[in-house]
């Protein structure tokens, strides 16, 4: 009976150790740098125990000590931070046209990356092949060894499915199927492997690190050749019952508008991403409306892309800018629902709409404060990535961050 009671004060020491350090190692990455003093008056733990634990963390390498506090006659306490290079993580973002690959630190610092375009006929298993090929290369020209690296973060345009944890590129990339990138992934290079969707990914990415730091209820719209939607919800992404929660673009806003990706018509993303826009300004240049964007795409109206007209729009050419204009106003449509439903306390919006920002806030704006209801209105802020197009390929690597910090360190600490 004693050897059993023995073992059971064993495995609650150890736990109570883990936890123990696990807190003090919180503390550190949340607030670093920063000094004993203020770990043991955050944490509530003993200083004895701070000590302790500081001295094993530092030993394992897993902080730094990067200077003393100055004295007020005492002894000048010693001041830690994260050791952000302790290991690495592999970013990878999946988009309709291209494959962006990382190598970032425990900090989501991106240290290497590297763009592949392609073009979606080449087909699925091209596609993969040239993921794969990515991730290999990225992690043999970093020089960083293969134990270094805790993982692999995949952020999809599409929808993923947690329950058989595969992705369905929808809607451009239908013909795919559904994929399974964490098996063939993780079997490639025995690694685990998350996936998410890429506005899900983005609002992890500005909630650790952009603008939803410190926000605890906030909205990621992710305005590019679609529309997609992350929910920071009480300080954590809410997925939904299916993973599929947040698909603000497929709302429908005009039951006799245009036919969208997904089948339906009239839905936002039909009307108010970059490529609605696109279209719009190719239509109307056809038709001979007169627009500096004639020039800028050299007789080619193929060669339009949604900077020149932003770009058009600066130089307040007509068409360009009231293009935009009706983009903002369409978008400031759906914020407004987003307000009196959800009441966020920011919006953050980011993708290719970032380009146009000074020229875009004006019109949603105006919708949402005519539109709006007062009390949800007052308490949102609307504002800009400055992520740029890194926060989904970023925030893919979050989870495999959080992982670590949550069972890897336990078994350091074993």
């Amino acid at each position: 009976m004693s050897k059993i009671l023995e073992k059971q004060n064993g495995g609650s020491q150890t736990v109570l150790r883990q936890r123990n350090v696990s807190l003090v190692l919180e503390t550190i990455k949340s607030n670093g740098p920063i000094a004993k003093r203020e770990i043991v008056y955050l944490t509530g733990l003993s200083f004895a125990k701070v000590n302790s634990i500081i001295i094993f963390l530092h030993n394992l390498g897993l902080i730094l000590e990067v200077g003393k506090e100055k004295s007020n006659g005492g002894r000048p306490s010693s001041i830690f931070e994260l050791n952000q290079n302790f290991r690495y993580t592999i970013g990878c973002q999946l988009s309709h046209t291209q494959i962006h690959t990382i190598v970032s630190n425990l900090k989501g610092e991106i240290l290497f990356n590297n763009i592949k375009p392609f073009d979606k006929s080449i087909g699925k298993e091209v596609v993969i092949d040239m993921l794969i090929d990515s991730i290999d290369n990225l992690i043999k020209n970093s020089g960083i060894p293969k134990d270094k690296f805790i993982g692999i973060g995949v952020a999809i345009a599409g929808l993923f499915n947690p329950k058989d944890e595969t992705t369905l590129p929808f809607p451009h990339l239908v013909t795919w199927g559904n994929v399974s990138f964490k098996s063939i992934l993780s079997n490639k290079f025995k690694l685990p492997c998350y996936i998410n969707n890429v506005a899900n990914a983005a609002a992890l990415a500005e909630r650790n690190f952009g603008l939803g730091k410190g926000i605890e209820n906030a909205l990621y719209l992710n305005v590019g050749s679609g529309l997609g939607m992350g929910i920071i919800f009480n300080g954590k992404l809410y997925e939904g019952v299916s993973g599929t929660a947040g698909e603000f673009g497929h709302i429908t806003v005009d039951e006799n508008g245009p036919l969208c990706a997904c089948g339906n018509v009239g839905c936002l993303e039909a009307i108010a991403s970059t490529k609605a826009v696109i279209i719009d300004a190719k239509d109307r240049l056809r038709q001979g409306v007169s627009s500096v964007l004639s020039n800028m795409v050299k007789d080619n109206i193929n060669n339009l892309d949604f900077k020149m007209i932003c770009d058009a729009a600066v130089q307040s050419d007509k068409l360009a800018f009231g293009i935009i204009d009706k983009m903002g106003q369409n978008l400031g449509e759906g914020i407004v629902t987003l307000i009196n439903l959800l009441n966020p306390e920011r919006i953050i919006l980011g993708g290719k709409i970032v380009d146009a920002s000074k020229l875009i806030i004006i019109p949603i704006m105006n919708i949402v404060q005519k539109r709006a209801l007062e009390i949800p209105r007052r308490n949102t802020e609307i504002v800009f990535s400055n992520m740029g197009s890194n926060a989904g390929t970023v925030g893919s690597t979050i989870p495999i961050i959080e992982k670590f910090f949550e069972n890897e360190v336990n078994t350091l600490v074993d």
